[in-house]
């Protein structure tokens, strides 16, 4: 991996101060954008970032990861500001990650086979698509909404000029459903009530922090309330997706067909996203398809929506291959 120089590092520091104030304010949306959750530290993938032609990059917060609290993470993201790009941090709200700085040796994943909590007793269920080392959580929990909003000051600390919120959806996963009737709490208004909570801390030490919420398009459907307190709806799979666990080359990492209609189906998330568009707030779509022709059709569509499009493969562990 290569590290900034120190006159290339001072050089990039003054171009952040130029343009800080652009930044900070309302910055119009980048027309394009891109997200890359893994394999940050190999080396050239932080270069491929800043070299990259999207507007928008959002990239896991390396530094908030047990054994890379060294990632120079800050030091990224100044060089993507030099380059005039917006950058977010990815921020799982509704699950807690095993290898987060948080998750402490006190900690015990729930019992996939019983169903029994873990402990703290907000860790509820393992990750009902298989991603290892992820569980849906009680977020209605202070000491869970402790963790995020922590993981929020790391991310204001690096200079991130927003957060990409995951698991929105998680106010319709059963677990979370039933333990949020044996709180006595909405599951739904609670998600509104911990973004809200998210937004408040970035724009208390940062003008202009944007939130985003992935797959949100269900619960401002929901909770129309959620399109106040967010900047941008973001939604996966609309046309295609792929499985969790998948390596950039395995043939389910993509090309696997939404339903064209139902509950879950690509007729229903336009409706949803054609909702938040019309409230003003720009729409993200990300899909995961590995034949080229899929990845033309989908972003032909979403733009056609007008909806800012993405196409990558479900790892996310590098930028797809070609531009924009």
């Amino acid at each position: 991996m290569r590290s900034l120089a120190l006159p290339q590092f001072l050089l990039a520091c003054g171009l952040l101060a130029a343009c800080g104030t652009a930044r900070s304010g309302r910055r119009a949306w980048p027309g394009t954008w891109a997200m890359q959750l893994d394999g940050l530290e190999r080396q050239g993938a932080t270069d491929a970032l800043v070299d990259s032609p999207y507007g928008l990059l959002v990239i896991e917060a390396t530094r908030t990861v047990q054994g890379l609290e060294r990632f120079p993470t800050r030091e990224l993201v100044l060089r993507l500001h030099a380059r005039g790009k917006l950058c977010f941090a990815y921020l799982n709200v509704g699950q807690a990650e095993r290898y987060r700085p948080y998750w402490t040796k006190k900690w015990r994943a729930p019992d996939g086979e019983t169903g029994a909590h873990g402990r703290p007793a907000f860790l509820l269920a393992l990750d009902p698509d298989g991603w290892a080392g992820n569980y849906p959580v009680a977020y209605w929990d202070p000491a869970w909404r402790a963790c995020v909003l922590s993981l929020v000051d790391a991310a204001l600390d690096d200079g991130f000029d927003g957060v990409y919120l995951d698991w929105v959806l998680g106010f319709e996963h059963p677990p979370v459903v039933a333990a949020a009737r044996a709180a006595g709490v909405d599951p739904a208004n609670e998600m509104v009530d911990l973004i809200r909570a998210v937004r408040q801390r970035g724009r208390a030490r940062q003008r202009g922090f944007r939130v985003v919420a992935q797959n949100g398009a269900p619960l401002a459907t929901a909770r129309p309330a959620l399109l106040s307190v967010v900047d941008a709806i973001s939604q996966e799979s609309i046309w295609y997706g792929g499985t969790a666990g998948a390596k950039w080359r395995d043939s389910d990492a993509g090309d696997r067909a939404t339903p064209a209609t139902g509950d879950w189906s690509t007729e229903t998330l336009v409706q949803q996203l054609r909702t938040a568009r019309d409230a003003g707030l720009p729409v993200l779509t990300i899909d995961y398809a590995l034949a080229a022709s899929h990845a033309a059709s989908v972003k032909k569509k979403s733009r056609a929506l007008g909806f800012t499009p993405f196409v990558s493969r479900s790892p996310l562990d590098r930028l797809p291959y070609g531009a924009r």
